[in-house]
């Protein structure tokens, strides 16, 4: 298994893991008037996922299926749609960004409105990954080869030269870990 795909299956585990984060913090934030840490955790975790899948794991995901295309199965459909869907997030992602930055700043939103649009989001994120796991990541562990992952890793460098450098990468590793830590201690 190539070092990238593992990562992207790694990116998955870890998305799937802060959505469950998440969803922790927002029933945190129902339950109870305002409270700051609650809501700045929110807040950390909008931006990791503001950040970290639309300027490394989209694009690389976007470099890998673009190169199973050139194989012999018909996925084409599949991955314009997948492809669409990252802009469908990268927008959902700035909206969530948007209603909990107004309510951090006693912005008014609707609670309801709030709530259900966080419901919404989480689900379009998990039905993504879902498509992405069961369809696409399994041909791409069939189909490509060594040669095509190091044609692979050659694009991804060149277009993350000046993008994403290892240190912004490392920040939000770091804070995924935090966020994630906090499921744990709630859990005990």
């Amino acid at each position: 298994m190539h070092g990238i795909y593992r990562q992207l299956c790694d990116d998955h585990k870890h998305m799937q893991r802060l959505l469950d984060v998440f969803e922790t913090l927002l029933h945190e934030l129902g339950r109870q008037d305002r409270d700051p840490a609650t809501l700045s955790m929110i807040l950390d975790a909008l931006d990791y996922f503001s950040v970290y899948p639309d300027h490394w794991h989209h694009p690389v995901e976007d470099v890998v299926f673009d190169r199973l295309l050139g194989k012999p199965v018909d996925i084409r459909d599949e991955v314009e749609k997948i492809s669409a869907e990252h802009k469908a997030i990268a927008m959902a992602t700035r909206n969530m960004n948007r209603l909990f930055y107004a309510v951090a700043n006693d912005a008014a939103v609707e609670r309801q409105h709030l709530f259900d649009s966080a419901r919404e989001y989480v689900a379009l994120q998990r039905a993504h990954m879902k498509k992405e796991n069961e369809l696409l990541l399994p041909l791409v562990d069939q189909y490509l080869t060594d040669s095509d992952w190091a044609e692979i890793a050659d694009e991804i460098l060149e277009k993350q030269r000046g993008q994403f450098h290892q240190g912004v990468k490392r920040l939000y590793k770091a804070i995924y870990q935090d966020l994630s830590e906090v499921m744990v201690a709630e859990a005990c």
